[in-house]
């Protein structure tokens, strides 16, 4: 092996260290973020006090986690009860390998810099392969517990699921049909100053937005975890660690969730109106880091929905979280698939 594959292998493992590293630091944050929100929505103040405004809290409650004595209960199956958490944890993390951030960078002596890990010809393939692998933790995880409640709760979670999963795959496949392409960064590409591929797809956004919710199960399609029924459904037997393997996959679903929609309906790292023949040309470096930032933003402006609309519904029953997925969402998305065909149609001719 020469030295230049080495190198691409070395720098290929310093971004995995570097994106791992983001996503927990954006994980930990997300939660912080989400706790100061919710009790400004609900007019109390919050975490506010381990640290200024409460930012050390979430370091506070990793190592009371870390720290927490890790518990199997007696009906439990040991194997599949510590194995489970990392079916969660690995998909949701592995997703964020083809995340394109920003558009590349090539310097002047001809070095292609990426802001991603893997920008793969059927990205989008493998990111809903891979993100559907998570509902295998949660179902081990209920199953394996040896408690009605948990098993309840993973029950729930993949029926769910297959009913968010059809429209939400929907809704993906009009994205792609109109962009032409698998890869994300061809995607983003294709919604560079082009209208003709904003409004066929103002359907696909919505179905994408509430299935992303319920895939997710965040409020209000959090029937997995009610805690007024199940106590907190699929992991409820667990504590320490494990547990906070469970809450760390939760938000790097969410996080996740956000920047695929960025990336597929917001346009990603690409800014209205931003001169990128000239300006990108003669500054490319710059280029990335203002890609980068409006990329950021974006997916901020998403997760804020993310946690308003857990402070603004209520819970919906089971047959009505069911029926929705079914009945709406289905067609619908069926509809705008079929839409979006006859639009691409057109176009070519």
């Amino acid at each position: 092996m020469n030295n230049h594959a080495l190198i691409q292998i070395g720098m290929s493992l310093l971004k995995i260290v570097i994106l791992l590293g983001i996503v927990a630091f954006c994980v930990a944050y997300a939660v912080w973020i989400e706790r100061r929100l919710l009790g400004f929505f609900q007019s109390r103040l919050g975490p506010n006090r381990v640290g200024p405004a409460g930012l050390i809290q979430p370091i506070a409650d990793g190592l009371k986690l870390i720290l927490k004595e890790d518990i199997i209960p007696a009906n439990a199956r040991p194997f599949l009860f510590k194995l489970a958490p990392v079916f969660a944890i690995v998909p949701a993390f592995v997703g964020f390998s083809i995340i394109t951030f920003a558009p590349r960078w090539v310097t002047a002596s001809g070095h292609n810099h990426a802001f991603v890990i893997a920008d793969v010809n059927i990205g989008i393939l493998f990111l809903m392969a891979i993100s559907s692998l998570g509902i295998f933790g949660i179902i081990l995880g209920g199953w394996s517990s040896g408690s009605k409640y948990p098993l309840l709760g993973s029950l729930r979670s993949a029926s769910q699921m297959l009913a968010y999963e059809v429209p939400l795959t929907l809704a993906v496949l009009s994205v792609i049909l109109m962009a032409g392409s698998f890869r994300l960064s061809d995607i983003i590409k294709a919604q560079q100053g082009h209208l003709a591929f904003i409004f066929p797809l103002i359907l696909a956004f919505g179905v994408y937005l509430i299935s992303a919710v319920a895939e997710t199960n965040r409020a209000p399609f959090d029937l997995p975890e009610a805690e007024s029924e199940l106590v907190a459904g699929f992991h409820t037997e667990y504590s320490g660690m494990r547990f906070a393997f469970y809450f760390l996959a939760e938000y790097a679903n969410i996080i996740l969730v956000c920047c695929v929609a960025t990336s597929l309906f917001l346009g990603g790292w690409v800014i209205p109106f931003f001169p990128y023949e000239t300006f990108g040309a003669a500054h490319p470096w710059l280029t990335s880091i203002f890609g980068l930032a409006a990329f950021g933003i974006k997916a901020v402006l998403f997760l804020y929905f993310y946690l308003w609309i857990r402070a603004t519904f209520p819970r919906y029953r089971y047959d009505q979280l069911l029926k929705i997925g079914w009945t709406v969402l289905l067609p619908i998305a069926l509809v705008n698939l079929f839409l979006v065909a006859g639009i691409k149609l057109y176009l070519l001719r």
